[in-house]
């Protein structure tokens, strides 16, 4: 058991860790486990789907350990992680049942069939807990747009014995990103994992943490922090790109199903009465005027009723 809770908080201690300074790290340039983002494309108000990948190290004969057998990592996706724009949202639902989304839905970040059985996937910045910002924000609360992400096992606990740490897949897939386009005026949205190796631009996030990966023995392989001060892992970015022709969803359809449901109704009203902010779905402001107004509750009310136009 202390292996496990130790092994857990090295997984987690990437959004704990303190401040580093960019580029304290040099680039991996040989034996490196890769960390790759795709990308995808959409119209404004579609939702896109973003695979992550990792692929292990190459083989250091060391059996349980090395950057050749991780077992954990955790890391900053930026989507951009700079300034305050919001261009990229997840999808927010009411978990709590008082009329305001307070947590991402359960297909927001889905972890592939390759780990789902045997690992956990955590979305550390989903609920505005003792904080004033995160991705499902509510009243005057503010947005991220950043996505802190931890991946460790087991994902069940056996009834009593030792705990066996798995080890990620070789390579591949091993969870998406389901992101919606919000309005606007950007062609490509860059989506960054944050870095020791970073140069500054873009500069991480004050909430958001570099990257870290942990082995079976739940040992940090992240970098060589010996002589070479060398990262043990290398990046590959994705983009969102921006098509053409997209425009305002239907009014009141928050989540891009082209339908109005009573609890996205219930968005609408408290965006209305100020306990929410527009972002939480922009539909409902058809003029850009920053609220919504009456005509636009009626309108999403007529949606709800006779169904969205074609």
């Amino acid at each position: 058991m202390m292996r496990r809770s130790a092994f857990a908080a090295l997984a987690g201690a990437v959004l704990l860790a303190g401040a580093v300074p960019a580029g304290a790290l040099q680039d991996c340039t040989d034996n490196c486990a890769q960390l790759n983002v795709g990308s995808a494309s959409g119209k404004s108000g579609a939702t896109v789907s973003i695979p992550v990948s990792f692929t292990q190290g190459p083989n250091d004969s060391q059996p349980g350990q090395g950057s050749d057998e991780i077992a954990a990592l955790a890391f900053t996706l930026g989507m951009p992680g700079t300034g305050e724009d919001t261009p990229l949202e997840l999808q927010c639902v009411d978990t709590n049942g008082d009329g305001s989304p307070d947590n991402i839905a359960q297909n927001a970040v889905v972890p592939s069939a390759a780990i789902s059985d045997n690992f956990t996937v955590v979305v550390e910045n989903a609920q505005c807990t003792n904080r004033d910002r995160c991705l499902c924000p509510t009243g005057s609360q503010k947005r991220d747009n950043f996505i802190n992400i931890v991946v460790y096992g087991p994902k069940d606990l056996p009834p009593q014995g030792p705990v066996e740490i798995p080890i990620l897949p070789n390579s591949g897939q091993i969870l998406t990103v389901n992101l919606r386009i919000a309005a606007t005026t950007e062609q490509v949205i860059p989506l960054h994992v944050f870095a020791e190796q970073d140069d500054g631009t873009p500069a991480k996030p004050e909430f958001a943490a570099y990257a870290s990966i942990g082995d079976q023995a739940a040992i940090d392989q992240t970098a060589d922090r010996g002589a070479a001060d060398r990262s043990k892992i290398s990046f590959g970015s994705g983009t969102v790109t921006v098509e053409p022709g997209g425009g305002p969803m239907c009014e009141g359809d928050c989540n891009g199903d082209n339908m109005v449901a009573i609890n996205e109704l219930i968005i609408g009203v408290n965006i209305a009465l100020g306990n929410a902010p527009v972002g939480d779905c922009p539909s409902f402001d058809q003029n850009d005027s920053g609220e919504v107004e009456i005509n636009e509750l009626i309108g999403a009310v007529n949606n709800a009723l006779n169904g969205c136009p074609s």
